[in-house]
C-alpha cells in the first residue's frame, strides 16, 4: 500500500513499505538501491533525502529477463533444461513467455511447466494462414518463491513438422506483484496486409510489461514501440520477439505495437501482459 500523499509520515512507515535491515536511517532508502524502486521518482538517488520525499511512495515490482532459449525439435515436447530463475523471493512470480510456428497441423500449447509447477496461461495471440499453418505468442506464469534454476516444458498438442520451433523467455517478477497480470492485449494479422501489430493496456508506476510476437519469415529483426525489447530468437522460418517495460508513470493506456516490415510473408501475433503492483 502506498504511503501517504500528506500528512505525517515516518520512518516506520517507510519500513513498513519497502523493508530494510535495523537499525534503520533514511540513507538506506535512496531510489534504485536496495530497497525504493526506480517508480518512486520524488525519492532522490543521492544526497540530501527526507521524509516528504516519500509522499506517494510504493513498493513497485523487479522484473528480470532471467533466460531465453529455443528448440527446432518437432517433437511435442521441448524440455529447456536448467533455465535460470533468478533470486529466490517469497514474492516471487516467474513469467514464461512463448513463441511457437507450425506446418503440419493446427496445433496449441498444452501446457507450460517450470521446475515441475504447472503455470497458468495469461494471454494468448494465434496468427494462421492456411488451416494447417498457424503461429501462437503466449505469456504464462506462476508464483515460484524457491529455486534458482530449473526445466521448463512446453507441451502442444501434437508435432509440429520441419522447419518450425518454439522459444521461451523466462522474467522473475518481484516486490509487489500478483501472479495475474491486471491488464492484457492481443493482436494478430493472418494475411501480412497490416504489418504492424497494435494493443493497448493499461499500465502503473511501479508495475511490469511484458510483450511477445510470433511471425512467419521475417527477413531482419523487429521493432517494438512502447516497450524495449529484450531478443530476438529465430526457429526454422519462424521469428519469435520479446519486450518489457517498468512503468515510471500511469497510463491509460499504452500502445504497443510490433512492426515486422522487412520481409515477413506469413501469418503474426503479439500478446502483452501488464502487471500493477499490489
Amino acid at each position: 500500500m502506498a504511503l501517504p500523499s500528506s500528512g505525517t509520515i515516518t520512518i516506520d512507515d517507510i519500513v513498513t513499505e519497502f523493508g530494510g535491515d535495523a537499525p534503520h536511517a533514511l540513507s538506506e532508502y535512496y531510489r534504485g538501491g536496495s530497497y525504493v524502486t526506480s517508480n518512486n521518482t520524488d525519492v532522490p538517488t543521492s544526497g540530501t533525502i527526507a521524509l516528504s520525499d516519500f509522499y506517494g511512495a510504493s513498493k513497485g515490482m523487479t522484473g528480470t529477463n532471467t533466460a531465453n532459449a529455443s528448440s527446432t525439435g518437432t517433437g511435442a515436447t521441448h524440455t529447456f533444461s536448467s533455465q535460470s530463475l533468478g533470486t529466490a523471493d517469497d514474492s516471487r512470480i516467474i513469467v514464461v513467455t512463448v513463441g511457437m510456428g507450425v506446418n503440419n497441423a493446427n496445433r496449441t500449447i498444452s501446457s507450460v511447466s517450470v521446475a515441475g509447477d504447472s503455470m497458468t496461461l495469461r494471454v494468448g495471440a494465434v496468427g494462421s494462414n492456411t488451416g494447417i499453418e498457424n503461429f501462437r505468442a503466449e505469456i504464462w506464469s506462476v508464483a515460484l518463491a524457491t529455486g534458482t534454476s530449473g526445466d521448463v516444458v512446453v507441451t502442444l498438442s501434437g508435432t509440429i513438422g520441419s522447419n518450425r520451433g518454439v522459444a521461451i523467455s523466462v522474467y522473475s517478477l518481484t516486490g509487489g506483484v500478483v501472479v495475474a497480470p491486471s491488464a492484457t492485449a492481443t493482436d494478430y494479422d493472418d494475411t501480412t496486409t497490416t504489418p504492424q501489430l497494435s494493443g493497448n493496456v493499461n499500465t502503473q508506476s511501479g508495475g511490469y510489461v511484458i510483450g511477445v510476437g510470433t511471425a512467419f519469415k521475417v527477413g531482419g529483426t523487429a521493432t517494438w514501440g512502447g516497450l524495449t525489447e529484450a531478443i530476438d530468437m529465430r526457429t526454422g522460418n519462424v521469428v519469435q520477439t520479446v519486450a518489457n517495460l517498468a512503468p515510471t508513470s500511469t497510463e491509460t493506456p499504452r500502445t504497443i505495437t510490433l512492426d515486422y516490415t522487412t520481409g515477413t510473408t506469413g501469418a503474426q501475433c503479439v500478446a502483452v501482459a501488464s502487471w500493477f503492483p499490489s
